[in-house]
């Protein structure tokens, strides 16, 4: 990760102690065409009770939940396994 996601990272709120109730809120930033997309093993958990593994490119810091709309892909266009493992456990 780079050290400018590190840091947005660290100052993001706790999912379990947050009580705003407005739900996660991602990091989304542009593409610099770097992207590897890896699990942080930070497990959100939404009011239906669906836990949903937090995933973070390492090349911009960008954050996906498979709640997203979208699929993060590589930056040799495909999506990773475990991005797609996780896609999977939607349906």
């Amino acid at each position: 990760m780079t050290p400018r996601a590190e840091a947005q990272w660290a100052a993001m709120p706790d999912p379990e102690t947050d009580s705003s109730g407005a739900g996660p809120t991602l990091e989304i930033w542009p593409c610099q065409s770097r992207c590897r997309w890896r699990a942080t093993g930070t497990v959100w958990s939404t009011h239906a009770g669906d836990d949903l593994a937090l995933f973070a490119c390492a090349g911009c810091g960008s954050q996906w939940l498979r709640s997203e709309s979208w699929t993060p892909i590589d930056a040799q266009g495909v999506i990773p396994a475990a991005v797609a493992a996780e896609r999977r456990r939607q349906r």
